[in-house]
């Protein structure tokens, strides 16, 4: 009697084991499609920021220096527009 018994738990524990592994691993393989796609759309997102900052400082830096840069950003901040005149200009 004691052997059937543990003849259905281990048939038991057999099939348990067939049913769980097969929805282990697809359960990892769907993690790792998703961690795959964030770290893909963190990417995109970190090469556009790298873009923006590259387009910021692109426009405030040139042969003016620091503080030209930085009248440069107060008017940008302030909605100010700096005419600049030329030779021929009044």
């Amino acid at each position: 009697m004691e052997s059937n018994i543990y003849d259905i738990v281990g048939l038991i524990r057999d099939i348990a084991f067939i049913v769980c592994l097969p929805l282990i691993c697809i359960f990892l393989i769907l993690t790792i499609r998703k961690t795959n796609r964030l770290l893909s759309s963190l990417a995109k997102n970190s090469e556009n920021m790298e873009n923006i900052t590259d387009t910021i400082t692109g426009a405030f830096s040139g042969s003016s220096g620091f503080f030209g840069g930085f009248i440069k950003l107060v008017s940008l901040v302030g909605g100010i527009r700096r005419t600049k005149h030329g030779k021929g200009d009044d």
